[in-house]
């Protein structure tokens, strides 16, 4: 009787212990189906294909997109809504011809949840200096066996960083008003630093400069610092990463959003603030750029 009952606990461990196999083994496959998901997601957005990248998605009303950053909040509710709007900013990419590349050695899974026919996933993509670009979370639903994108919900922690500034009266300076004409006349940037936090420059150039040379090798080619201002004397134009356009005109106050570049339009005297930490690694920049562009002379 004793050997009996040994036998029927060994035969039911035996059970437990193969039921066990089979869920590590089907959470090992589910997995590798949602990673292979979320990378298709990702490489058919970047080549524009909205045809494959659409057949990602969960295709009804309880699809969600949000996106979220220092300037940008967008929500799109539903696939009808949100496939417009995906189809919309590819055919915009097309048009002007560009398309990007995301490493996925740069994306860091958290964690990957599989319960029943719905997962959750959550994870990092990376820049290059290692700091966190955004986050991503996901909600993934199984349609007929396959894994499909229910919700996205994105943070752009890149506009956050590039964006702060901290304003410190305590660090105030001791002279807290300069002429024009007194500021430095050496320096490519002609800026003071020091006041609570933030640098107030003034950019004196003729009609005709472009700064997309000057900007070339900053992320996207553009400058990622915001900055306030008025302009005393002439105009200049701000081109935008998203393809607006403005002129900023002589008498007008001004906010430069983070990812521009432009040229001057008339004759030019503006003054303008900004973080003090963005403005430091601009200068470096800057500083670096026209010392290449010496040297090839």
């Amino acid at each position: 009787m004793k050997k009996k009952v040994l036998s029927i606990l060994g035969v039911a461990a035996l059970l437990v212990a193969t039921g066990l196999l089979f869920i590590n083994a089907g959470n090992k496959d589910a997995r590798k189906e949602i990673i292979n998901l979320l990378e298709n997601e990702r490489t058919t957005f970047n080549n524009n294909d909205f045809v494959a990248y659409a057949e990602n998605w969960v295709k009804d009303e309880q699809a969600l997109f949000l996106y979220s950053g220092m300037e940008n909040y967008y929500l799109l509710q539903g696939w009808e809504e949100i496939g417009k709007g995906f189809k919309d900013h590819m055919d915009w990419k097309e048009e002007n011809d560009i398309k990007t590349y995301e490493d996925p050695k740069d994306f860091k899974y958290h964690f990957i949840k599989v319960d029943g026919d719905l997962a959750w996933v959550n994870m990092s993509q990376f820049n290059e200096d290692k700091s966190e670009q955004d986050r991503r979370a996901y909600v993934l639903k199984r349609v007929n066996k396959d894994w499909k994108i229910l919700n996205i919900n994105m943070l752009n922690l890149n506009s956050y960083a590039e964006g702060k500034f901290v304003v410190d009266a305590n660090k105030a300076p001791d002279k807290t008003h300069v002429n024009l004409n007194d500021f430095p006349k050496d320096q490519v940037f002609p800026m003071i630093e020091g006041w609570g936090g933030m640098c107030v420059d003034i950019n004196n150039a003729p009609a005709g400069t472009e700064f997309t040379p000057l900007l070339e090798g900053l992320k996207n080619d553009h400058c990622q610092v915001p900055h306030w201002g008025y302009v005393v004397k002439g105009a200049i134009r701000m081109d935008y990463e998203d393809g607006t356009s403005e002129v900023f005109r002589e008498g007008e106050a001004f906010y430069m959003k983070p990812g521009h570049t432009g040229g001057v339009e008339e004759d030019l005297l503006l003054v303008s603030f900004g973080p003090e930490e963005g403005i430091r690694e601009l200068v470096s920049h800057f500083e670096n750029k026209v010392a290449q562009m010496n040297a090839k002379k």
